[in-house]
């Protein structure tokens, strides 16, 4: 097991009360955690939480089992949502995490949990991630929490601020028997700060202080009689008084002047960025000091809101900007209907001034916030205002003029000899051979990149493991066949229930292929049933094996194979898919593991054995100069980063010649390519030999001698 935090990060998990703690954002959660007293974490790893599962991981050894906390890495984020129960059930602290998109997958027992209001603190550590840095469907937690009644926590980027928010939101949670979402965006879960922290809490309920028995009620099932007078009692009692206790506590936060007769409210970190931008313009510091006459009100918690903050802090006001990122405008929205029910006659604007769609960073609010300050608070300072926005958005206009040509976009590609390359260059090279497109439907992995070029092979892109379902009546609706394509991260995450079930009892003619690299990928390799180990390190004690579990299903025709054997490959995917027997889904398992890992295992042997004086034998491929015309067909099957272009010296070949640069792992898929679309000669397979046996030397003596004098001085660069 490899994750991302040293045994040095761990130890600071151990700092008591006014030390200092330096870290990312996940450490800084994971330390709030500890000494607000968990008894249980789990989770599905997605960014920007990814590396919060990392470090629960790595400090579970260490620490967390001494504390006698449990950790799960759960199958998805329903079956981790679910461990929210244990706080329903008794007094008992925990948190589950996973990102934005998770939300859906979890709804379902979430609702559940947060109409039946919990014990202690249940805490759900979301990946917010509205500018799409490392997510797909661009969405907002708000939304869901407010349809199910959780509160919702948006902290300003600042690590202090996190620390305190995780502990607050704990007590909050406690205080109002109400499920939390806490959002972790990119800027804070990726940023190193120092903070000061303090003591852990032991949980008085844990692994190593096991209680007797969890209580039984059937007063806490969701259903009736008892599921109205839940849902009284959340809207009714817990939600108000979650309201109360965020004024109480002081969880939202000023800025500025309190007598000044314009405001600005924010959330998250819509404060860092308006910060940022009225620094740049004269009205504050990057430190949070404000000028006198702005008054600003951060929302760290936006669901519930408190109508009576929100009231005073317009009162007596002329304008409010509301700061709201992206749609829908929920605290816009409430705040206009209560200025509306209270006849409160404050200036509201919001959308109308600000961007509604897209993340809010700086250069996004240069002219609403310039506006506000000059149209509506006239402040000008004799133009300065106005030319200093002018001159900051000059400088985005003189940049992109300085580049000419717009910047194409960067698509997302596989790694340098990614096992999953190699399947869709086979199935590129069959389609182009055949001429037979076959409808490729696919969802959320790392195979999802295979929909951009060189490869265009993913005609669909949607929520985990829905891919096969996806086609189940598109392919009944044409003539086309479907290949459906799916990792085995994913598949143990939903597919095996959301698609194959469904499919086989629906007869769907389908071939499916199974990218088993053995671990979850594309979030930073983690662990799943196929590694044979708990995210912990511990072993499984038992054996998860994909292919028995499809035949359990009822699939009967399955074949295994190795991507990187093009020509083994292609007989076992043509042999199946041209089974036309009766319709059915039929299973290819492309077994070969995720490149990265594979690196990341075998860098350190290798070192070590050279160390050592032992034999190491390492693969490079080549791009002979002399043999390449420079037409760039090896690159319209392939896509690898290491494939490239390199200018052409000669006269006649004018073009840009094939070129591997030395990021190339020797996985020997572009010279598999090369003779499987019958293209050119010109790959060279190389294999270098460190601390060769004797008999190794000898033949490459005899090998030596027997080729021409020119040869053996070309290759010894004379």
């Amino acid at each position: 097991m490899g994750h991302s935090y040293t045994p040095e990060d761990v130890a600071q998990l151990r700092r008591g009360k006014g030390e200092r703690l330096y870290g990312d954002g996940a450490l800084v959660v994971l330390k709030a955690l500890l000494e607000s007293g968990i008894s249980y974490f789990g989770g599905y790893p997605g960014s920007p939480t990814a590396n919060l599962m990392d470090a629960v991981a790595d400090a579970y050894e260490p620490l967390l089992k001494e504390y006698g906390v449990y950790f799960e890495s759960s199958s998805n984020e329903m079956s981790a949502g679910a461990l929210l129960t244990t706080s329903v059930y008794g007094p008992v602290r925990g948190a589950v995490t996973w990102k934005v998109v998770g939300n859906g997958v979890a709804t379902d027992v979430v609702d559940h949990v947060s109409q039946l209001g919990v014990k202690d603190g249940a805490m759900i550590v979301v990946g917010e991630d509205y500018g799409v840095s490392s997510t797909t469907v661009v969405q907002r937690t708000l939304a869901w929490g407010v349809k199910s009644g959780l509160l919702v926590i948006d902290p300003r980027a600042d690590q202090q601020v996190l620390h305190r928010m995780v502990k607050e939101g704990m007590d909050l949670s406690r205080d109002s028997k109400s499920v939390v979402a806490l959002l972790l965006r990119p800027q804070a879960s990726h940023t190193n700060a120092e903070i000061t922290v303090g003591d852990n809490v032991i949980p008085a309920i844990s692994t190593v202080n096991k209680v007797e028995a969890f209580r039984k009620d059937p007063t806490l099932f969701a259903l009736p009689p008892y599921a109205q007078e839940q849902e009284k009692d959340r809207y009714l009692h817990r939600l108000p008084t979650a309201a109360r206790l965020v004024v109480e506590r002081g969880l939202n936060e000023y800025f500025g002047g309190s007598h000044a007769e314009f405001g600005l409210i924010t959330h998250g970190t819509t404060f860092n960025s308006t910060l940022r931008v009225l620094s740049l313009l004269g009205m504050a510091d990057e430190f949070g000091e404000l000028d006198e006459r702005l008054h600003l009100l951060q929302l760290n918690v936006v669901n519930p809101l408190s109508e009576t903050q929100i009231e005073e802090f317009m009162a007596g006001k002329k304008a409010v900007l509301i700061v709201e990122e992206g749609q829908p405008d929920l605290i816009e929205s409430q705040i206009r209907a209560l200025a509306h029910k209270r006849g409160i006659t404050c200036r509201i604007i919001g959308h109308d001034a600000i961007p509604g769609i897209g993340e809010l960073v700086p250069e996004r609010l240069i002219e609403p916030l310039s506006g506000y300050l000059i149209s509506d608070m006239g402040i000008d300072g004799g133009g300065a205002i106005q030319r200093k926005a002018q001159s900051l958005l000059q400088r985005g206009r003189d940049v992109m003029t300085s580049i000419g040509k717009p910047v194409p976009a960067r698509i997302p590609t596989f790694c340098t000899g990614c096992p999953e390359r190699p399947v869709f260059s086979q199935m590129k090279i069959r389609e182009v051979v055949f001429g037979e497109k076959d409808w490729h439907a696919g969802d959320v992995g790392c195979y999802g990149m295979a929909g951009f070029k060189p490869f265009e092979m993913a005609d669909s892109n949607i929520g985990m493991g829905a891919g096969l379902a996806a086609a189940t009546a598109i392919t009944a609706l044409s003539r086309q066949r479907n290949v459906s394509v799916v990792g085995d991260g994913t598949l143990w995450h939903s597919a095996f229930n959301t698609s194959v079930a469904n499919g086989i009892y629906n007869k769907q003619e389908s071939t499916y292929i199974v990218l088993d690299n053995a671990w979850t990928a594309m979030t930073g390799a983690h662990e799943n049933p196929n590694v044979g180990v708990l995210m912990n390190g511990e072993p499984m004690n038992t054996e998860m094996s994909i292919e028995k579990t499809f035949r359990a299903m009822g699939v009967k025709h399955i074949e295994t194979a190795n991507p990187y054997d093009f020509k083994g490959f292609q007989k076992k995917f043509i042999r199946i898919h041209e089974d036309k027997s009766k319709p059915q889904v039929r299973v290819l398992i492309s077994d070969a593991e995720c490149q990265l890992q594979r690196q990341r295992r075998i860098r350190p042997q290798n070192a070590a054995a050279l160390k050592a004086g032992k034999r190491v034998a390492t693969d490079r491929l080549y791009v002979d100069d002399e043999v390449c015309v420079g037409d760039h067909a090896c690159m319209r099957f392939n896509g690898c980063p290491s494939l490239t272009l390199k200018p052409s010296d000669g006269v006649v070949k004018k073009s840009d010649k094939a070129y591997i640069d030395q990021n190339c792992v020797g996985c020997g898929t572009c010279g598999e390519i090369s003779t499987m679309a019958q293209l050119c000669p010109s790959f060279v397979k190389v294999t270098t030999v460190t601390n060769a046996s004797w008999r190794e030397k000898l033949v490459n003596a005899i090998r030596s001698l027997l080729l021409p004098r020119h040869v053996v001085l070309a290759m010894e660069g004379k």
